[in-house]
């Protein structure tokens, strides 16, 4: 057997195959012999019909039939032997063969794109943004403790700012007509955070069980939405005292308010450094995928949107036309850049030799139990189902590879606070 390979563009292969008929003819006949064994005719025994009247009735059959049999067989032994993994189904091209010639064939399939990582290890930039707490972070996280501890008690003299409203949301058209299939039940809200405040909603100050509103709401991205809301009650939530009492129904661990306010500071300054150290790993990431030139495989940007479509239409309660054009265009950069730092990660992980141990693999599930403080058996069970074993392996890798790609970081810091973070956000709307 003769294979020839032609490289097309980074990622697309094509296979010349050419085998000869010698290496062929057993094959042949034995299928030849295997189709005869089942047929009969009239005046001729169940396999013994002569080998000419079956030729000339299904000889081409039978060929097509060991073409695709043999074509199968000796496109493997090509890729075997040219050490090719294809990441598609190969079309197959030029197809020759008959009886007593060669079987020739093309075969025309996508690789893992060839590309160059750029030297990240004589040093690289990137910048990042330390956000630090402030007594503001504490004082919301003291109000929500209180706001979970709280009792609601019943208001009956009309909403007010603050006021949480239960009530049936009826959306409108612009003709303010019900628009069918747009009912929601028994919503709950807070009047002024969030999207219900601002001008859109004023007529909700001083509304009352059983009476309606309409209000508008804009949820942002240039959706904005009418409803008449049939109030069915408003609510008051009464928040407890500050106090050492709080403290300790809030956290079992803690018997002071002081040492509530410092296991709240820690935790709000370790959920800032995750964030920083995320961000981190975001920008390496995007420095080195911004970096490397890689052509995407048509099939893998295919598999991708297809996800993408398959994900939406289940997402799709409202059953709103999804247009596979314009769903590619508008995911299309974003499906290049997932396949390339997926395709960037996987060679440096190769090329670097990151190894994932079981013993690593139980080690994170043991600390995600501890973490978790749920029963050692439940979480075990939970990390028995191989995808979810799966997830932490992939996460092992992730950590042992950007802890190897942070080596040759040179980072530039930028300290801000979470008040100066959220003054930045209100200003750029």
């Amino acid at each position: 057997m003769n294979s020839k390979i032609k490289n097309i563009n980074t990622f697309t292969r094509e296979v010349s195959v050419n085998v000869p008929w010698d290496n062929l003819k057993d094959d042949f006949k034995k299928c030849f012999f295997d189709f005869k064994k089942g047929y009969s005719m009239p005046g001729f025994r169940k396999g013994k019909v002569p080998d000419s009247i079956v030729k000339k009735n299904y000889g081409p059959a039978i060929e097509a039939d060991f073409t695709e049999k043999s074509i199968n067989k000796f496109y493997q032994i090509s890729l075997q032997e040219l050490k090719l993994i294809p990441i598609n189904k190969a079309e197959i091209k030029n197809l020759e063969f008959k009886e007593g010639d060669n079987l020739k064939f093309k075969a025309v399939f996508e690789v893992t794109p060839d590309f160059k990582i750029p030297d990240y290890k004589k040093k690289y930039k990137i910048n990042a943004v330390r956000v630090n707490q402030t007594e503001n972070d504490l004082n919301e996280a003291l109000i929500s403790v209180q706001k979970q501890h709280g009792n609601v008690k019943s208001v009956d003299d009309g909403a007010k700012i603050g006021h949480y409203i239960q009530g049936d949301f009826q959306e409108l058209d612009e003709s303010d007509l019900p628009i069918i299939g747009k009912k929601y039940d028994k919503q709950y809200i807070c009047y002024g955070e969030g999207v219900f405040s601002g001008p859109g909603v004023l007529q909700l100050e001083g509304v009352k069980a059983n009476e309606s509103v309409k209000v508008n709401i804009d949820y942002g991205d240039n959706k904005k939405v009418r409803y008449e809301i049939k109030v069915n009650r408003v609510d008051e939530q009464v928040l407890p005292e500050l106090d050492d009492k709080l403290a300790s129904l809030a956290n079992p661990e803690t018997k002071t308010l002081d040492e509530l306010k410092n296991k709240l500071k820690d935790s709000i300054q370790e959920s800032l450094d995750r964030e920083y150290n995320n961000q981190i790993d975001q920008n390496i990431s995007r420095y080195l995928v911004d970096k490397t030139k890689i052509e995407i495989p048509i099939s893998m940007r295919k598999n991708y949107l297809d996800n993408v479509i398959e994900d939406l239409k289940q997402k799709n309660k409202e059953n709103k036309p999804i247009i596979r054009e314009e769903i590619e265009k508008a995911y299309k950069d974003i499906a290049d850049w997932n396949i390339s730092w997926y395709l960037i990660k996987e060679k440096l992980i190769k090329e670097n030799e990151i190894q994932v141990s079981n013993e690593d693999i139980e080690k994170k599930i043991n600390q995600a139990a501890s973490n978790s403080k749920l029963d050692v058996k439940q979480v075990n069970e939970f990390y028995s189902k191989p995808e979810n074993r799966n997830k932490i392996e992939d996460d092992l890798y992730n950590e042992k590879l950007f802890k190897h790609l942070k080596e040759f970081a040179n980072i530039k810091e930028t300290i801000k606070t979470t008040d100066q973070i959220k003054k930045e956000r209100e200003k750029n709307g």
